[in-house]
């Protein structure tokens, strides 16, 4: 029986509206490098600071206009009547992610940034979790909408949910556990199946 979900927070909980075209610009950053990869891989500190410093000030820019996905409020609301574990698991920064919650009146039991353990896909952050809530990793479900975290799920041996956003659902996604259009038919299915 599912116990906990755990959610990615742009794009998923709250908007996300980066871009990335003018980051991956600003960085030099080529597109099939991953952002975060291609600032770690500088051999240089004072370099891999100032990356670092660019992707802050985008994360922080984007972090005073983030909205509240459709559905998160009630979804989040049902959870605490439930008293199911709420979690969010971010490449954001903590600043940033700590933003987006306060700033639309988000409360989850645990959040995790890139601060504290290797960015997803990497599931250690997921791992902790199940151990923390004393979970089995079937009573997981992480949501999000991207292919990062389907496959952080995966590494972990969770649940995974896809949430569209009334996108096409791109091929690489068709692994997910479940795949819906919004965070309103996710709460519509939990409902009747927990």
């Amino acid at each position: 029986m599912l116990k906990a979900v755990v959610f990615d927070l742009d794009n998923t909980l709250v908007s996300c509206n980066l871009d990335f075209k003018l980051l991956r610009k600003e960085l030099a950053c080529p597109d099939d490098i991953d952002l975060l990869e291609h600032v770690a891989s500088s051999s240089e500190d004072a370099k891999r600071r100032a990356l670092n410093d660019i992707i802050l000030r985008h994360e922080i820019e984007d972090a005073r206009s983030s909205t509240l996905m459709k559905g998160a409020p009630e979804l989040l609301k049902w959870m605490e009547e439930k008293h199911l574990y709420s979690g969010v698991i971010t490449r954001n920064c903590r600043h940033a992610a700590e933003t987006k919650l306060k700033s639309n009146n988000i409360e989850v039991h645990e959040l995790i940034t890139r601060e504290d353990f290797p960015a997803k896909p990497n599931p250690d952050s997921l791992l902790f979790l199940i151990e923390k809530w004393q979970l089995a990793s079937e009573q997981v479900i992480y949501v999000g909408d991207h292919e990062y975290d389907i496959k952080t799920a995966e590494n972990a041996g969770c649940l995974s949910c896809f949430i569209s956003n009334g996108n096409v659902t791109p091929p690489n996604m068709t692994e997910a556990t479940y795949t819906f259009a919004s965070l309103g038919e996710l709460h519509h299915y939990l409902v009747k199946t927990l």
